[in-house]
């Protein structure tokens, strides 16, 4: 698809198509129709022929002038959020419907130099994850935008009412977030002191709070509703074959729908009728057992749904170019068969994680013990794999303790809290 020239109206049919074959609802579609009407009057205007990313600024452009997006308000962000959907599409065959674009943070100035330095020297002296420089990235392109707010151009102006006023200003609803904001600029301040950028140390100002994080309980799907959910997949499309595959291989293996999206020919050995790969979350190895409606699965989909493609990963998207899927492709067909199947999943997870959950919940069911539990999901270790005991209701009633009975006499005491 990409490369290849579109009139605005045929890429607007694609995609509509491909809403639809995701279920998304007739109100949605005709939300973004409405948006993308315009760009196709404002070619019309300009009598411009094919849609491509040229169009796509030019039209922002003219509607926006020379923006920012991050100085944007919500409505202009999800103007251009809905109109940057079109040359998703038309790049990768897909789109991240419902999902806020994450749009570069640049930081400019003496105090942007700065903050990129401290991120800098974060990540090369401690080695950082990916994860953690985004966080790092996130909460101090907060602060920034709040020093260029206030008007403050230089760090070394900024106040401790400043600060403090920022802080104060934080969701106290999202305690997590603010959680790790705090920690980070209490890091950050300390840093800028002992290099001398500023002679106070306002790491000391910085509250701390009260917050634990408490570990969510996971979301799992009983017996009857993964096979409603396997049952609700049309086998007979080339689509159908390669999404049994995919569910198969989340529900009856428990791999992480990274993994799943990651799976190449190499990590299958047809011979030993095991499945080895090393984990993209964990980089820790991983071996399993290729069941065998797992293998016949994927036999099929080979066989009667790949398109041909050099591509060396197993799964890939239905439409042209027939890149490898994605996280997102994987947690778009879990939602459409979980619809489909008619599962009620109100109050609880129903992304891919949560049939990985269900895999354990099984393992659980079947009396597997920890040890077993833990290597079959890859775990770096038991910790995170006792997580799961939670979800084992009928284990967990066995250690409840009975509640003696209050004798008669407690009762009738005199005195005390409840005889005032």
């Amino acid at each position: 698809m990409e490369n290849q020239k579109q009139t605005i109206d045929n890429l607007m049919n694609e995609m509509f198509d491909y809403m639809r074959d995701i279920h998304r609802c007739e109100g949605t579609i005709y939300r973004y129709r409405c948006r993308w009407k315009k760009v196709k009057d404002f070619m019309q205007d300009n009598k411009i022929k094919y849609y491509d990313t040229d169009v796509e600024l030019a039209y922002l452009t003219s509607v926006l002038g020379d923006f920012d997006y991050h100085q944007l308000n919500r409505k202009d962000k999800e103007l251009v959020n809905v109109i940057e959907v079109l040359s998703e599409y038309q790049k990768t065959g897909r789109i991240l419907l419902g999902q806020r674009k994450h749009q570069p943070k640049v930081f400019k100035g003496d105090t942007g130099r700065i903050i990129s330095e401290f991120i800098s020297y974060r990540e090369n002296t401690l080695k950082l994850s990916e994860n953690t420089i985004q966080s790092y990235v996130f909460h101090l392109y907060l602060f920034y935008c709040h020093m260029n707010n206030i008007g403050v151009k230089l760090i070394g102006d900024l106040k401790a009412s400043e600060i403090l006023s920022y802080i104060e200003q934080m969701d106290p609803n999202a305690s997590a977030n603010k959680h790790v904001s705090l920690n980070i600029l209490k890091i950050f301040f300390r840093y800028l002191h002992e290099h001398q950028i500023l002679s106070v140390d306002y790491s000391r100002i910085i509250p701390k709070d009260n917050y634990t994080k408490q570990p969510k309980l996971p979301s799992t799907f009983t017996d009857g509703e993964i096979n409603a959910l396997l049952r609700a997949v049309d086998r007979g499309s080339p689509r159908g074959k390669r999404d049994y595959a995919i569910l198969l291989l989340a529900t009856k293996l428990g791999l992480r729908a990274s993994d799943i999206c990651e799976l190449k020919f190499e990590n299958i050995n047809w011979e030993r009728n095991v499945i080895t790969i090393n984990q993209k979350k964990t980089g820790k190895a991983l071996e399993l057992p290729l069941l065998p409606e797992i293998g016949n699965a994927i036999i099929a989909y080979l066989k009667h749904g790949r398109p041909v493609s050099k591509e060396s990963r197993y799964f890939l998207q239905k439409v042209s170019p027939y890149n490898r899927i994605h996280t997102t492709d994987l947690g778009n067909m879990i939602r459409k068969y979980i619809t489909l199947a008619g599962i009620n999943c109100s109050n609880r997870r129903h992304g891919p994680h949560a049939l990985r959950h269900s895999f354990a919940g099984a393992l659980l069911k079947a009396k597997a013990p920890l040890p077993v539990i833990s290597e079959a999901l890859g775990h770096k270790s038991m910790t995170s794999s006792m997580s799961y005991l939670r979800i084992d209701i009928n284990s967990l009633r066995k250690c409840a303790l009975e509640v003696p009975p209050v004798p008669p006499s407690f009762y009738k005491q005199k005195g005390g809290y409840f005889h005032e």
